[in-house]
């Protein structure tokens, strides 16, 4: 069935013509739309709902298998009606369907050197903190359990994994086992790091998209990930962890720092999966290769183990 059909029988858009533009595609090096197809849709006769113009996102078969699909559409509906994200007009799990807000032609897809800008982080850090108090958001998940989930995916289909892939489990594992012992204050998180997930309004306003991985979850795992992706180095990451919490304790900023590193982990594990479930292109499995690698430089580094002693 056509992503067109599919639409028209859920209600949506039913006469007329329609115009489906598709969006981009990039797995590598960052993970750009690629648990999904979408276009931005132009519609001759208007939809009550919809309107005329409106953003589609079709959820990828393989992606449902990592991904809580009625989790993600109710947390970017509540971000959506509280303007943290797109205004979402319909959304049907089953289908894997999402019609939202159409910002193309009015934003841009924010990069990494955009927040080199201090003014730049600080609006996207008081976005992130504004989804603790979103309702919307029901999965209860941490990083590591949502590793564990990919890791049986990967392992059930034969997908591809490094030599020193039971070394860096092994390695995480204490990590692990500290943070849980030491108990967490779940909140609301959006917790996917992705700049690419930042939609740049010409108004000078953010929005986040892709609620894929949020979840009732310790705000430090959202904070460990947004600092491996836009402050890799601890001498930079340090002053926006105490942009993002309120005040500086290394035991926080070292656990958060190790949450990172296990989500550099999980997005090797879901590359490895995509690429093994859609073969043939090799942007999944260099996607995986760079969060690997992402990962090993944090395990090896010669701090690791004290950081984990300092949880």
């Amino acid at each position: 069935m056509t992503v067109r059909e599919t639409l028209s029988e859920l209600g949506i858009w039913t006469s007329g013509e329609l115009t489906l533009e598709p969006g981009t595609t990039m797995a590598s090096p960052s993970w750009w739309g690629a648990d999904s197809e979408r276009y931005s849709a132009r519609a001759e006769v208007a939809d009550s709902g919809a309107g005329s113009a409106a953003y589609v996102k079709v959820m990828e078969p393989h992606a449902r298998d990592y991904i809580d699909v009625a989790a993600t559409f109710s947390a970017a509906t509540a971000a959506g009606d509280a303007g943290i994200g797109p205004t979402v007009f319909f959304s049907d799990a089953a289908s894997g369907v999402l019609v939202m807000e159409d910002f193309t032609g009015r934003c841009s897809t924010a990069t990494l050197d955009l927040f080199d800008e201090d003014a730049n982080v600080e609006k996207l850090v008081a976005l992130r903190a504004s989804v603790h108090r979103l309702s919307g958001i029901t999965r209860r998940a941490s990083v590591f359990e949502d590793l564990a989930r990919v890791r049986g995916l990967v392992e059930r289909v034969g997908g591809a994994l490094p030599a020193d892939f039971d070394w860096m489990l092994r390695t995480l594992g204490p990590a692990e086992a500290r943070i849980e012992s030491a108990g967490v204050d779940a909140v609301p998180c959006h917790g996917d790091g992705n700049v690419s997930n930042v939609l740049m309004l010409e108004d000078g306003g953010m929005r986040l998209v892709d609620w894929d991985v949020a979840a009732l979850m310790d705000p430090l795992q959202d904070i460990g990930a947004l600092l491996a992706e836009i402050r890799p180095f601890d001498t930079d990451a340090r002053e926006v962890f105490e942009m993002m919490w309120g005040s500086f304790d290394s035991a926080l900023f070292d656990r958060a720092r190790i949450y990172g590193i296990a989500d550099s982990l999980r997005w090797a594990l879901i590359g490895s999966y995509a690429d093994a479930m859609r073969p043939g292109t090799h942007e999944y499995s260099k996607f995986s290769d760079w969060q690997f690698l992402r990962a090993r430089a944090g395990l090896r580094d010669p701090h690791f183990d004290d950081r984990v002693r300092n949880i």
